[in-house]
């Protein structure tokens, strides 16, 4: 109910908000904020860095009087104003990755979300430990195998606690909404008829 609240506020807020060349959309804030929550005072996050807002990181380490002093308790129109920003980086972030493959605006924006959260890193192989296998997200993507870079994404729904991987429902929901989305995106691209390339077409796809 909570999440379904949120997204009605955020909504109603982007309605506001002239769109920019090159900037996030309102679809990826919407959905992104849906799931970070918004919180108006500086608080603690679940990794235990000072947040506010919309997931926005003060800094790694617990609030300090400092921080609360200095932000106090901001709007939301703030809160939405800072993720879009956040967002924005993190677009750059995750094109950085998956170079110029072609992505549909679905698959943007779980992308982005799926970055938002976990960071770039994660997007690229690498042997983390609990984590069942080795990913290879952007790399499916450049190939335009994105099936299989949404399945990659699926595996990261959990945490390590003592060295042991946890699942976590919130997760896993996010998880499987950004698999959906990258479903869905898949009908948004339409096949190249010429100069197709893995890198630079996704595997014989362009944007619809």
């Amino acid at each position: 109910m909570r999440r379904a609240l949120i997204t009605m506020i955020v909504g109603f807020a982007l309605l506001g908000v002239p769109s920019q060349a090159g900037a996030v959309t309102a679809k990826t804030t919407t959905f992104v904020a849906g799931f970070e929550g918004y919180f108006s005072c500086v608080y603690t996050d679940p990794a235990g860095h000072a947040t506010i807002g919309y997931g926005h990181l003060l800094h790694l380490g617990a609030p300090t009087k400092k921080d609360k002093k200095k932000w106090g308790c901001i709007s939301n129109a703030r809160a939405l104003k800072l993720l879009r920003r956040d967002l924005k980086s993190t677009e750059n972030a995750m094109f950085d990755e998956i170079g110029n493959a072609a992505v549909s605006p679905s698959m943007i924006t779980a992308l982005t979300s799926f970055t938002f959260n976990l960071g770039a890193g994660a997007l690229e192989p690498r042997k983390t430990k609990g984590q069942k296998r080795r990913t290879a997200i952007a790399k499916r993507v450049r190939r335009g195998k994105y099936k299989k870079a949404a399945k990659e994404m699926l595996q990261y729904d959990g945490i390590i606690v003592r060295g042991k991987r946890v699942e976590l429902k919130g997760l896993r929901i996010r998880r499987r909404k950004e698999y959906r989305l990258m479903i869905k995106g898949i009908s948004e691209l339409k096949p190249c008829t010429k100069n197709c390339t893995d890198s630079g077409a996704g595997g014989g796809l362009s944007p619809g």
